[in-house]
């Protein structure tokens, strides 16, 4: 039987051993260190996000796309998309499919490198902060 090369990993261009592209490795493993993961060995011991106090658990898609305390990371990102990927496709793509995530990281088959170095940008900044 012939393996099934459509499903053999593909080489990425954006793990260099950097810490923007640790984040990212994380992000694209729904590994990255948000308290939706850690809240049992966190002190604060909630899943709750403590950077906005909105109430809502701390997700990865609540850290790229809603969380206030990152909104002018978050304008410098959707910038880099909206040049990369027309708004209205762009909004209807969020509100059918996963909030655009698999786009942001690199995992659809329209990834855009330049969409994907904004992300790592946004990661880096957001952990900085």
């Amino acid at each position: 039987m012939r393996p099934d090369y459509e499903n053999v990993p593909r080489f990425e261009m954006f793990y260099d051993g950097s810490f923007g592209s640790h984040l990212l490795f994380a992000v694209r493993c729904k590994a990255l260190s948000v308290n939706r993961h850690t809240w049992r060995w966190n002190e604060g011991n909630t899943r709750l996000c403590l950077q906005c106090n909105r109430g809502v658990e701390e997700t990865v898609e609540h850290l790229v796309l809603e969380c206030s305390k990152y909104e002018q990371e978050r304008e410098s990102l959707m910038d880099v998309v909206h040049e990369q990927y027309e708004e209205n496709k762009w909004n209807a793509r969020c509100v059918e499919e996963d909030s655009g995530m698999r786009y942001l990281v690199g995992l659809d088959e329209e990834c855009n490198m330049t969409v994907v170095d904004a992300m790592i940008d946004f990661l880096v900044h957001a952990f900085n902060k």
